[in-house]
Order: C-alpha cells, then structure tokens, then sequence
C-alpha cells in the first residue's frame, strides 16, 4: 500500500475552516494522515455518485454533532461544492445522533414509506453520547413497521469510521438488535445492520488490481477510503485525467469482473475526439473527451468528463478516470491501457477509488442493506447521516 499511502501524502486535500463567513476546503501538498472526516468526506463523494444515478430525486445528507440542530442538505444530484458544503462546520462536540436519526425517520415516514421504500446511512466515528434516544428511535420504527407492513419497507446501515474499539463493541451489540415480528407474516423485521472498521479492513485487503471491474466501483471506493486514507485518490484522479498529455489513443484491454471481454484499439485526434474499433460486436464505435482550456486546467471545479457510444444501443456510456491508464465506466467494464508486451500500464495495484470485484470479504460488504440497494439499482429514498463530532477529528494510528 506505499504507493496509496505516498499519493495520499502528496494529493490528500485538507479540509480547513476558513476565517472567513464561508468556509472553503483548502488543498495541501503534503501533511500529516487523514482525519476520520476527511477519509468520510471523500467516503461519501463516491456513495453520492452512485446513488444519485438510482435516486433521482438526489440524496438527502444529514450532517450532526455537538449541541446544535442537525444540518439538512436535501436533494443533492451531484458531487460538486459537496465537499466544501458538508464542511462548512468543523467536527465538535458530542456525538448526538438520536435526534438526527430520529429526523431522518420520520421524513421517511413522512413520504409514506408503503410507496417510497428508503434506505438510510450513518457514517460515524464512534460510539453516540444518546445511545438511549437513538435506540428508542430504532426500535419504535421497527416496531411500527411490524405492525403495519407485510415487508420491510426502510433500512439503516451504520459503517464505523476509524478504529476506536468502543465504536466497534457498540456496533457489534446493535447489530441484529433492532428487530420485531412482523404481525402479517410472522417474519423478523430487522431494521439495522452494521459494517465494522475491522470488516473494511478485510474487505479491502482482498481487492487486487488483477480482479478489478468497474463494477460497484464507486462504493468500493468509499470503503477504500474508510480504511486506507486514499482520498487522495479522487483528486489525483482529476488532475491525472488533465494531464494526460499524449491522448488516450492505444491498446485498452476491456474487463467485466476480472475476465477479459476484449482488447481495443483507440485512435485519439487529441482535440478531444476517440474512434474505437475491437468491440465485441466488430462494430466501429467512437467517444469524445474534455479538453480543458488553461484557465480550467486551473481550475479545482472543473469537472472533467469521457465518455463512448455503445454501439449496440443509441445512448452514451460515462467513465470515470482512475489514473492517466485506467478507466472504470458506468456499464459495469473497466479499461486497462496495455504496454508494447500487453501488460497492463495501472499505476496502483489496489483498485481503490475504481472498482473491484465483489468477492469474499468485499461482497460481504456490498450485502448490507443500503450498498446492496444502491448496487442493484433500487428505486428508493436514500439518506446519508454525516457525524460531525469531535471524534471525527482524530487521526487514527492504523
């Protein structure tokens, strides 16, 4: 992991409270490891851009802490200004979340959960200072749940940030407690489950960039950053694709969950315009790229883009660049830029911020309640809960 652990060193982006009314992330060359927010921030940049795809009303995010009123920030659709958004306040005081998920649960119930199914989650540090309130929340919706539906309409997902243990023992006593019999059906309504720092961990140990897909990529690459401290992945990922000075013309070998499905040949007028030819259809198909001006080279906001015409269908397949070799796209396949001898040019052995594929350890995660959702595409109100307490300033020694 030296190689994600230097490029975070160098790229990680330091969010910093400004001294003035509003407050500005403000990007660092080097510095010391991340903190529990940084590594959440960048967490949920890449939950965001997947679920606003099967959201479309865009994902509600819900940031708490301290003694004021939890922060709403509705119907977000994409990831720019979100960073800086959810920052506008440093992490401090308490860890009072009771009130936030209690808030959360009832604007669920709110948009009557019998029509509109939801699905929320809790990135946390540590273990609540309301353990009482939050629980009594919990409980009183499983329970009205129970009574009143014949399926489980509404989840909660809680994903510990950083390793404090008592964190960790709370989650492992919550899980699997929050449950009721349902009066249809006489089935077991259990309204939480849990994904602990040490379950990341495993996951991530198991992702190889030999079995990397884009598959369920962004949400592997939210845990990556839970566990490792590479959000500076994102960023280097933005300025690699603005870098990228020789076009992406070459050989790209095309996988779907680790198997290869083809080998292209891409030819690149470096004016932003791709022809490529190798599909598995035999069929020539072509893309197009940003070419960013100067000034927006410059440019932090800049969002850069890429993106082909499947040329079995009349619509655009999106990609995401993780480095200047590889790129993960939005029908499930990832692209690898080979060498002369065919080997694959990926800088990074660990598919971090792209894709990987869903085994093991790692699919154990994607099977808790709201990334599975996500992955599979459901139709759902999806709410992420940010802690903003204290404990997400620490810096973790592991």
């Amino acid at each position: 992991m030296g190689f994600l652990k230097n490029m975070f060193e160098n790229l990680e982006s330091e969010l910093t409270s400004s001294q003035k009314k509003s407050s500005k992330a403000s990007r660092r060359a080097s510095g010391p490891p991340p903190t529990r927010w940084e590594k959440a921030v960048i967490g949920l940049d890449s939950i965001v851009k997947t679920v606003v795809k099967v959201d479309p009303d865009g994902v509600d995010i819900v940031c708490f802490g301290g003694d004021e009123d939890a922060d709403w920030y509705r119907n977000i659709k994409n990831t720019k200004n979100l960073e800086a958004m959810v920052s506008d306040k440093r992490p401090s005081g308490a860890c009072s979340m009771g009130a936030a998920m209690n808030e959360a649960i009832d604007d669920a119930f709110d948009k009557d959960l019998t029509k509109c199914p939801c699905s929320i989650l809790v990135l946390t540090a540590g273990r609540p200072d309301d353990v009482d309130e939050l629980e009594a929340a919990l409980m009183k919706a499983v329970t009205r749940l129970a009574e009143t539906c014949e399926t489980m309409p509404l989840s909660v997902t809680f994903v510990q940030i950083g390793s404090d243990p008592r964190a960790e023992e709370y989650l492992k006593q919550l899980d699997n407690k929050i449950q009721a019999t349902c009066a249809a059906t006489d089935e077991t309504f259990d309204l939480v489950d849990t994904v602990k720092h040490a379950e990341i961990d495993a996951a991530m140990a198991e992702i190889k960039g030999t079995k990397s897909s884009g598959k369920n990529g962004a949400l592997l690459g939210a845990f990556a950053g839970a566990a490792l401290g590479v959000g500076g992945m994102y960023i280097y990922n933005k300025q690699q694709a603005k870098k990228r000075t020789k076009g992406w013309g070459g050989k790209w070998q095309v996988t779907y969950d680790g198997e290869e499905i083809c080998v292209l040949n891409i030819t690149d007028d470096e004016a932003g315009n791709l022809v490529i030819d190798g599909m598995p259809s035999g069929d020539q198909t072509t893309g197009t790229y940003s070419v960013p001006t100067e000034e927006e080279n410059e440019d932090e906001e800049f969002e850069y883009t890429i993106e082909f015409k499947d040329p079995a269908g009349d619509y655009n397949v999106e990609g995401t660049v993780e480095d200047e070799h590889a790129i993960t796209w939005s029908d499930g396949t990832r692209w690898d830029e080979m060498d002369q001898d065919g080997a694959k040019m990926t800088h990074y052995a660990a598919a971090a911020a792209g894709g990987a594929a869903a085994v093991g350890a790692t699919g154990y995660l994607l099977d808790k309640q709201f990334f599975n959702k996500a992955s599979k595409g459901d139709q759902c109100d999806y709410i992420i809960l940010m802690d903003r307490s204290a404990s997400m300033n620490v810096v973790d020694s592991s």
